[in-house]
């Protein structure tokens, strides 16, 4: 029986929200399932490479993207390029940004399922192709077309520490 993309996505979800208590450690301890796909694998469903070798504009647009699909914004870098933003408290996302040569950039991005004593490493192609990288591609191609490099979403501000 073939289930669907996001059939095993809600279970997924399902599964990191009930915890995993068969993959828990000490009790207290919260831990990371790691994916059981092999580092290239990983690597290669993470990541993709733009046409670009301006990383500030690849973040921006990451930033933009990640907005318009409903997630936080917890932390920002734009030194290293990086961006972590959050989901309905369930979906955890990191990306960051480096260049490839002189004319591309690599962006790399991971998203974890949080859980309640386990997080779960999303490991699935397609969710990272079509929930996140094609919003981004059809992003980054419209900016490029229509937007002025300085007219770009700008950087957030960094959230108000709290005492």
């Amino acid at each position: 029986m073939k289930t669907s993309f996001r059939a095993r996505l809600r279970y997924l979800s399902l599964l990191a929200v009930l915890g995993l208590p068969a993959c828990a450690g000490q009790p207290g301890e919260h831990s990371v399932v790691a994916s059981q796909k092999s580092a290239v694998e990983l690597r290669s469903m993470q990541s993709r490479v733009f046409e670009t070798a301006d990383r500030t504009r690849v973040l921006r647009t990451t930033i933009a993207t990640l907005q318009d699909m409903g997630y936080a914004i917890d932390k920002v870098d734009a030194q290293a390029a990086t961006v972590s933003a959050t989901k309905a408290s369930q979906l955890r996302m990191s990306a960051a940004a480096a260049p490839r040569g002189t004319s591309q950039t690599v962006l790399r991005a991971n998203a974890i399922v949080v859980g309640q004593s386990s997080d779960t490493q999303v490991d699935e192609p397609r969710f990272y192709q079509e929930l996140f990288f094609a919003p981004l591609a059809q992003r980054l191609a419209l900016a490029s077309q229509d937007l002025p490099a300085d007219a770009a979403a700008p950087l957030p501000n960094p959230p108000a520490a709290t005492p």
